[in-house]
């Protein structure tokens, strides 16, 4: 077995388990470059990874262009009402087709951000090579002298999709596995949300967060800084109030539970929520907060008036974008003053990534160090020996092969 940077199969068995037996992953996983390398393919080449929600793409011809593990994809509404993924890579000469021509010299050499649309066809800004929403190329300009070039033989590599609870998935694999029954045990949890009929507002992406994608994943899931990092502003949901399913092998959802002292708590300064309960919630649900991860990159977090979402997308060994928005009933949406209290929770939201950003920051700053620990876990964040033991299977599998 051929683990990258002088890992060993043996070291990495040290960070899996449980939290009263597990220790922290060894630092060079959040900064070495080749052990990035190894990593993109063994965690994302496939596994299903969230590219939207199926409410951002409501009519034929609407699309989202996203990047996933450094490839560029195109999410397309199709006209028989199917969603579907696929390279935004143009077979001539591997142009982005979804990237902007008008571009400064500032942003010159950033990657493509998020963009949608709605389209009949999407043409390539550099030669016009043209490609219906399928992807079939259907408009090649001058290449009718080119011997044995057929427009029918030239598609735009076609990936697989999945839906679930309005959030699409796609994969690198030729054929996956399906997600949904590995899903079976956090869909149980999340009946009475109607997570489905939910709608998203517009992401906000941040590209280039400077620290590792799982130290991202790590601060959002674990609950024991709460009450430390968070002292005053999260006393409504105490760190004392966490608790963590069990994990189970080969299912890719890890979750858990903050208790809030009261009902109806809120991520702002008041501490209540400011939106109508979800509909269909119990009262002991309006009293919790649900932490979620569908592994790799997509959290969710479920709040008595609200859901929240961010997708983490790792773009070099020390950096990742972050997209980030919120889940709301229709009912919701449609209230007249929804424009301004949606305001509100986002600057009430503010106020804890103000205490995490430079937090992550010097966290990945202390991994590059030679003092750098594999420390012992609390009990209030087991959930990341659960993590740590679904990497680590996708590491060892990747190396045996």
């Amino acid at each position: 077995m051929v683990l990258p940077h002088g890992l060993t199969s043996e070291s990495l068995e040290r960070s899996r388990g449980t939290y009263a037996d597990a220790v922290g992953l060894p630092p060079e996983v959040y900064h070495d470059p080749e052990f990035h390398r190894f990593e993109i393919e063994a965690v994302f080449g496939d596994q299903w990874l969230c590219v939207g929600r199926q409410e951002q793409i409501p009519a034929a011809g609407d699309y989202l262009s996203v990047t996933r593990a450094g490839e560029p994809l195109i999410v397309v509404r199709r006209p028989d009402d199917s969603i579907g993924v696929m390279s935004a890579v143009c077979q001539h000469r591997a142009m982005c087709i979804t990237a902007s021509v008008e571009r400064t010299d500032d942003d010159m050499l950033d990657p493509p951000d998020l963009q949608s649309g709605s389209t009949r066809q999407f043409r390539c800004p550099y030669h016009y090579w043209v490609y219906d929403l399928d992807g079939q190329l259907i408009g090649a300009p001058e290449m009718d002298r080119t011997t044995g070039f057929a427009m029918a033989d030239v598609q735009l590599p076609g990936l697989a999709v999945e839906l679930w609870q309005g959030f699409i998935f796609t994969n690198f694999a030729p054929d996956p596995a399906p997600l949904a029954p590995r899903l079976a045990k956090l869909d149980a949890t999340l009946a009475n949300y109607d997570v489905a009929s939910l709608v998203t507002v517009d992401p906000m992406t941040i590209p280039d967060v400077p620290f590792n994608w799982k130290i991202m994943i790590e601060n959002f899931m674990e609950m024991y800084h709460n009450s430390r990092l968070h002292n005053g502003i999260h006393d409504f949901a105490p760190s004392s109030g966490a608790s963590y399913t069990d994990y189970e092998p080969g299912t890719v959802a890890m979750f858990g539970f903050n208790e809030t002292i009261e009902p109806d708590g809120g991520f702002n300064p008041t501490f209540k929520a400011l939106f109508p309960p979800l509909p269909g919630t119990t009262m002991a649900e309006r009293q919790r907060v649900v932490f979620a991860l569908v592994a790799p990159t997509l959290l969710m977090g479920f709040q008595s008036d609200s859901a929240f979402w961010f997708y983490v997308d790792p773009t070099g060994p020390t950096t990742h974008a972050l997209s980030m928005a919120y889940l709301f009933p229709p009912s919701t949406v449609e209230l007249p003053d929804f424009g301004a209290t949606l305001e509100a929770a986002i600057a009430g939201v503010s106020n804890f990534n103000r205490q995490d950003m430079p937090t992550n920051v010097a966290t990945q700053m202390g991994m590059r160090s030679r003092f750098a620990p594999r420390g012992s876990y609390s009990w209030q964040e087991g959930v990341l020996a659960q993590f740590n033991s679904w990497l680590i299977d996708r590491y060892q599998a990747a190396a045996a092969e």
